[in-house]
């Protein structure tokens, strides 16, 4: 079995243009947001009640070819969600890579800028996926030829600077879209995306093996060792009984599969979600069951690999296989405790196992923004493990890559250095001719970010390590 993955984690999830809101007959008000909106082609828009001060919020359809180079055949509808502030301010077009999990939350340039704000669904997540679906047809190229028709249909609405973003596989949707139309905004700003090169990636170990202090990262893997070698069956035995009370379904990937994959996605799930704030909770290896158990629920909780987040992600899993790739465990140590083999979880993919195209596609977008990259501001993290697959910046220009202090997966702007924080608001400023807001940028630094980060099933992270 071929070793790749702790934690492949984050790094989660329109017809026709009818829309009964408008009359039959009637023609859209020119100075009407709605009805510039719903005049849209293949576009609906839902005005839906927020309680996010100083926005109007909707909810719009985009109809889009299930092929890009197919215009005329099949179609879906993909969600997007729009915070409106005024047509003038810029427009922050966020990614999150998975299902619109965002809705009307701010993210931090919104904040940042006091921006617009639309929050994209990448197709076959959430309601965004066909029926039925076509699964060759889950390409970072459909996405980003997806996201260009959004972009270019809001830019006959609204006049401001337009910015990409998203977090982890978010931003690495961000980078794609600007590599087929690297025109189509006037900056981008990806947090924590990884760049990986391989089915597995074999560059993340070493890097993980220099995460955090050391007593804290040994304390992690001792942990890790004694729930596999000595407590396996207290967590399966919790875990069934956190099932029955909670409602958590185990079919797709078994209860003790899935168990054995939380396990094992301990250490990375710890520097990716909570990072060295954590440590001092970091229990013994011979602490009681109770102990034990709960710290595993905290960091890598079994039930992440119930039905739901499994069916959640199922979409991440197959682009995984087949054009992101994904790092190798760094799990080495685990080797000997573990149980189960690839066919344990051959539920998790959402249909057969595509053909992996060798790292041709991560390949494509790194020479791309080594040698024409521009206007680029990637932030990462410095004791997070995706970081270990961190793009390279190469003769991009007017770009920069900034790294928090000790951050983990949850970096961000202002949490940056005092040097670098202000860097990032300096080409900001550049790119969208607003200055980023002093008293916004403090709110920025709250933890309201991190509570919406999704988590990606162990067990999906598992089903990959024998690829």
């Amino acid at each position: 079995m071929n070793r790749t993955l702790a934690l492949l984690a984050v790094a989660l999830l329109g017809g026709c243009g009818d829309n009964l809101e408008v009359p039959v007959g009637a023609d859209p008000v020119p100075g009407d947001l709605l009805g510039r909106l719903r005049a849209l082609p293949g576009v609906t828009a839902v005005e839906t009640p927020t309680d996010t001060t100083g926005f109007q919020y909707i909810v719009l359809q985009f109809t889009q070819p299930v092929d890009h180079e197919d215009p005329d055949g099949p179609k879906f509808q993909q969600e997007v969600s729009l915070l409106h502030r005024d047509l003038g301010a810029p427009m922050i077009v966020q990614t999150s890579g998975y299902w619109d999990y965002y809705l009307d939350s701010p993210v931090e340039l919104t904040r940042l800028l006091s921006a617009n704000q639309i929050s994209i669904e990448h197709r076959f997540f959430g309601s965004s996926r066909p029926e039925p679906a076509d699964w060759s047809k889950l390409t970072i190229r459909q996405m980003a030829d997806d996201q260009h028709a959004i972009i270019e249909a809001l830019r006959t609405i609204y006049d401001g600077a337009f910015v990409t973003t998203g977090g982890s596989k978010g931003g690495m949707t961000a980078v794609y879209h600007r590599r087929f139309y690297p025109d189509d905004v006037d900056g981008t700003v990806p947090y924590v995306a990884p760049l990986s090169f391989g089915a597995p990636d074999l560059r993340y170990s070493a890097f993980v093996d220099t995460l955090g202090p050391a007593a804290c990262r040994q304390a992690v893997r001792g942990v890790a060792i004694e729930l596999l070698s000595n407590r396996r069956a207290m967590v399966e035995s919790r875990t069934t009984d956190q099932a029955q009370t909670e409602g958590h379904d185990y079919t797709r990937i078994p209860l003790a599969p899935a168990v054995e994959s939380s396990i094992l996605s301990l250490e990375w799930a710890f520097w990716q979600y909570y990072g060295v704030g954590l440590c001092p909770q970091v229990p013994v290896a011979s602490a009681s069951d109770e102990v034990l158990w709960s710290f595993l629920d905290q960091v890598s909780p079994p039930s992440d690999n119930d039905d739901a987040q499994v069916s959640a992600f199922d979409a991440y899993y197959y682009q995984a296989y087949g054009q992101l790739g994904y790092p190798d465990s760094a799990t080495s140590y685990l080797d000997q405790y573990l149980q189960f083999s690839d066919a344990d979880y051959a539920g998790s993919l959402p249909t057969a196992i595509p053909p992996y195209d060798g790292g041709a596609a991560m390949r494509d977008i790194d020479q791309w923004v080594k040698a024409e990259g521009d206007r680029l501001l990637f932030v990462y993290g410095e004791w997070d493990p995706w970081t270990g697959g961190q793009f390279e910046l190469g003769q991009a220009t007017d770009s920069l890559r900034l790294v928090q202090a000790k951050g983990s997966h949850s970096s961000r702007i202002g949490r940056l250095a005092a040097d670098d924080e202000a860097a990032a608001h300096a080409k900001l400023a550049a790119w969208t001719g607003v200055t980023p807001s002093v008293v916004q940028q403090q709110r920025s630094r709250s933890s309201e970010d991190d509570r919406r980060e999704p988590r990606v099933p162990p067990a999906i992270v598992r089903a990959m390590r024998g690829r």
